[in-house]
């Protein structure tokens, strides 16, 4: 990531300030840059707002409405990018700060190509329903949202072609990363993304092998052919985990080999990297779901999404080329 940039959706969630404090702490660690991004969502107002046959008032109503909340959402959005920009001068960061008009999923899928890393925070679900708990006549407006559509972060995480980083809560320093990667599916380029990532942050990466119960290989065999076929593999810890519909990354029923251990504790401090690839018209991830149903469901501060096509290491220049060779 060393002289690229680092590509921020801004909001004003408190989750969107805690990504922006990873992406200062990247941006320190890879010399990157980072270009904040708040999208004026002009798209969602007008669905709102819009009726392509009026019944009781005139359209022209519904338009003057539709202006003012645009209004009303670019003063917004200005103010957060001076808010924004201000704090980053204080600390000595000269970022970009760039505000569009839109659909957010369109636009920072298109801003995105430019960068070599997307982060956004997301409000994770059991911090909707905890606010639910607390305050439940309050809430239920804000959660019958959140239920009914994706979040930003979940459709991003189907759409977006660069590595994702999803911020959920305040992250400590990370002190390992956890590479998933599934047993039927193996990608090097992948693979070797990651490490080259770990090696960047100077943190210990850890492979765990999801199994779908359907490969005929036995863990011992699966690992020992694995560290065989990349010597970067050669001393990095691994383990088999069997994949179940609550994906549950504590599971006990873990193969381990002989002399490795995984500390499963120290995923509340781990980076987990989960791959994500196209098939036909869908992305799915390691356990073929959609990538949305891991965002919605792991509560973990940080959650890394990587599409197995991009490769980490390329250049802007070799990249081009590796598409138009496609």
């Amino acid at each position: 990531m060393k002289g690229k940039s680092i590509l921020l959706a801004l909001s004003g969630s408190q989750q969107s300030r805690y990504a922006t404090e990873v992406c200062w702490k990247l941006a320190t660690q890879f010399q990157a840059k980072i270009t904040a991004h708040h999208v004026v969502d002009s798209h969602s107002a007008w669905e709102f707002l819009g009726h392509e046959k009026p019944g009781y008032l005139k359209s022209d109503r519904y338009l003057n409405a539709y202006q003012a909340l645009c209004k009303s959402l670019f003063c917004l959005g200005e103010e957060l990018a001076e808010a924004y920009a201000s704090e980053a001068k204080k600390r000595g960061v000269d970022d970009v700060c760039i505000v569009d008009e839109g659909n957010p999923i369109d636009q920072i899928c298109r801003r995105s190509r430019d960068h070599k890393l997307v982060v956004i925070g997301h409000r994770s679900h059991s911090a909707v329903e905890h606010s639910i708990n607390a305050n439940e006549d309050a809430a239920v407006p804000h959660a019958a949202g959140q239920f009914m559509r994706l979040s930003i972060a979940e459709a991003l995480s189907n759409e977006c072609p660069r590595p994702l980083l999803i911020v959920q809560d305040e992250c400590s320093v990370w002190t390992s990363m956890t590479i998933l990667i599934s047993m039927d599916h193996v990608n090097e380029i992948f693979i070797n993304s990651c490490l080259d990532m770990a090696d960047g942050l100077k943190i210990k990466p850890v492979l765990m092998c999801i199994s779908s119960g359907e490969h005929e290989e036995s863990p011992e065999s699966f690992i020992k052919d694995l560290r065989e076929s990349n010597s970067r593999l050669a001393t990095i810890p691994m383990a088999v985990a069997p994949a179940d519909s609550r994906i549950s990354i504590h599971a006990d029923k873990w193969f381990v080999p002989d002399g490795v251990t995984v500390d499963k504790k120290q995923f509340q401090n781990t980076l987990v990297v989960i791959p994500t690839r196209k098939v036909a018209n869908e992305r799915i991830t390691v356990v073929d779901s959609s990538p949305a149903f891991f965002v919605r469901n792991l509560t973990l501060p940080s959650i890394l999404l990587w599409p197995e096509e991009y490769s980490y290491s390329l250049s802007a220049a070799e990249e081009s080329k590796a598409v138009s060779r496609k």
